[in-house]
Order: structure tokens, then C-alpha cells, then sequence
């Protein structure tokens, strides 16, 4: 066993070392950043700012780099002769007159812009030391179109069951798909999502089918077109970033006499949302056998009948009135 004496000046010189140690690092230079602020999602077509906030801790600063993904695209360095560096990345246009040390500007950002952004600072002689940090953007292409509801016919009758497809404008992340029948949210589980394959915006087009048979594109409410939507897109596989994938829902519920108000008509609406961004809606007549169909500023509901089935009897007494007068 160590003698007494022995054991003090040993634990004096350890602790000697931990101070000598700890001043060492107090009084180093370094840098730190301390926060990037990237937004996670913005809209096609918008401009960006990028700025990443960092202590020197007494460096100066060599230069101040963003990179996207493993492409570097910008570089300040306050000693430099030329001070601002702006490199070509696909998707990525920097403005220079906005662009400095505490700022970065992207012009009209496209889905090509998103990405893995990270701010990167690098001290000056003598220690080159570096820190940065990283987060993500992405780029939401909010389409201007409405979606598109198509079915079969315009009169239904109480006791049919009423098949429809609703599909979205493609956007990328999809968008969430809801039916309406009179204003009331019909239930999710009666309806589900069909699979698409990835599309591309050129040319877009497309026709509703269901079990088989060619369907009716009807007009829509809310702005979009209509007519003969066959899908005929090109597929571009090497450029997967720019591919959209339109999202359909089909619809199966039982029509009853409540859905129908005392003019025989109902409304069905397919509305689509992406929160905060897009938000549209497609509305359809649905007309009883023996009346005339609503126009489209007519309001459909709001006098449903909620007892009896006076509508389809009406409707069943002008059928037969035309079948004995023949």
C-alpha cells in the first residue's frame, strides 16, 4: 500500500491536469450552430429563405456553406475576393442580390427543390474548426384543378346502390378524399382508395370506370373540366421526382327515399383537402326517375325528406300517368 504523502501528491498533480485541461478548452476557438431554419413544406413556385444561426465562440468565420443533399450550392466567405459562391444544383436557383452571411434565397422552388438542406460553418486559421446541421424541405405542387367525379347516370332511385369515383388533380403528398350526400359526411367505410400508378403532369387525362363499364364524366362545381379524360400520360421514370400519383376514391352506398328532397333531387359531393394548402370539391345531381334535373345554382338540399318515401311515390305515379297514356 501506497504511503500517505505519496498518494496526496499524486491526486494533486491528477488534479493539477483536470484544471490545466479545462482552461485548455474554455479558451479554444470553435464554432457552433446553434439553429438552421429551413420551412418543411412550401408550395411550388415560392421563394425560400434559408438562414442558419451560429457562435463563433471567438473564431472568425473561414466560410459559411449549404448544401442540399451531397450537392454544395452555396458558399460565403467574408475574405475572399469574389465573397459569394453560387454553385449549379438541379432545382435550386439562389438569388444573389438577396442572398449574404445570414441569408440564403431560393427562387420559384419546384419538387426538384426538396431535399436534405444542411448549413455548414467552418472557422478560420488557426483551428478550421466545423460544425453544421440539417433539415428537411419539402415541396408541395398544389394543383389548380378540382377533382373530377364520375358515374353512371343522373336518376337513381331509393333502393339502388349507388356506385361513383372521385379522383384528385395529382399532388404529392396525397391529398385526403371525403363524400357528402346532402351536405351529411357519408361514412369512410364506404368508400376506398384504388391504387394508380405513378403519372407525370404532362398531358393529364383520365376516364372513370367502374365494374367494367364506361362512366359519365359530369360537370363539376368549383371550377375543372370535364369531358373524355381517357388516361393516356407518358410515364418518365428517370425523372421521379416530378411524378404525381392522382388519388381515386370509389364510392358504394345504398340509396334511400331520405336522400331525395319533395323535387326529387339529391346532391353528392367529393371533396379534397390537403391542410393548409388545397381545398376543393366536386358536386353531382342526383335526380328521381320522372323529374327534371336541378340546374346547377339550384340548392339541392336542405329539404330531404326524412319520413315516408313520398318522393318515390310521386315519382311512381308520373310513371305510370305516362305509361296510360300511351
Amino acid at each position: 500500500m501506497w504511503p500517505l504523502p505519496l498518494l496526496r501528491l499524486f491526486a494533486t498533480k491528477i488534479l493539477v491536469l483536470v484544471v490545466l485541461l479545462l482552461l485548455s478548452l474554455t479558451g479554444s476557438e470553435g464554432v457552433k450552430v446553434l439553429e438552421i431554419e429551413v420551412p418543411p413544406q412550401v408550395r411550388s413556385g415560392e421563394t425560400v429563405d434559408l438562414r442558419c444561426h451560429y457562435d463563433l465562440e471567438g473564431a472568425s468565420l473561414y466560410s459559411l456553406n449549404w448544401w442540399r443533399g451531397t450537392e454544395q450550392f452555396y458558399q460565403f466567405s467574408p475574405n475572399s475576393p469574389e465573397q459569394t459562391m453560387v454553385y449549379a444544383s438541379r432545382g435550386i436557383t439562389v438569388d444573389r442580390q438577396r442572398s449574404g452571411q445570414d441569408v440564403v434565397v431560393l427562387m420559384n422552388v419546384s419538387r426538384a427543390s426538396a431535399g436534405r438542406y444542411k448549413c455548414e460553418v467552418l472557422a478560420d486559421h488557426p483551428s478550421f474548426e466545423k460544425d453544421s446541421e440539417i433539415a428537411n424541405m419539402e415541396v408541395i405542387d398544389v394543383p389548380t384543378d378540382s377533382p373530377s367525379v364520375v358515374l353512371r347516370r343522373h336518376q337513381w332511385s331509393p333502393g339502388e346502390i349507388l356506385e361513383a369515383n372521385c379522383t384528385s388533380p395529382g399532388v404529392r403528398p396525397p391529398p385526403e378524399l371525403h363524400w357528402y350526400i346532402n351536405g351529411d359526411k357519408i361514412q369512410p367505410q364506404l368508400s376506398r382508395l384504388l391504387t394508380a400508378e405513378p403519372r407525370t403532369h404532362r398531358g393529364m387525362r383520365s376516364r372513370g370506370y367502374i365494374n367494367g363499364q364506361d362512366m359519365i364524366d359530369v360537370g363539376l362545381v368549383g371550377g375543372g373540366a370535364g369531358g373524355d379524360i381517357r388516361d393516356d400520360l407518358e410515364h418518365d421514370h428517370d425523372q421521379s421526382l416530378f411524378q404525381v400519383v392522382p388519388r381515386t376514391s370509389a364510392l358504394k352506398m345504398k340509396l334511400q327515399s331520405a336522400h331525395f328532397n319533395v323535387d326529387g333531387q339529391a346532391s353528392l359531393t367529393c371533396v379534397v383537402t390537403l391542410p393548409g394548402l388545397y381545398h376543393r370539391s366536386a358536386e353531382v345531381p342526383l335526380t328521381l326517375p320522372g323529374f327534371r334535373a336541378a340546374a346547377p345554382s339550384q340548392k339541392l338540399y336542405g329539404g330531404a325528406l326524412r319520413h315516408g318515401g313520398t318522393a318515390l311515390t310521386v315519382a311512381l305515379c308520373l310513371t305510370a300517368l305516362k305509361v296510360l297514356a300511351l
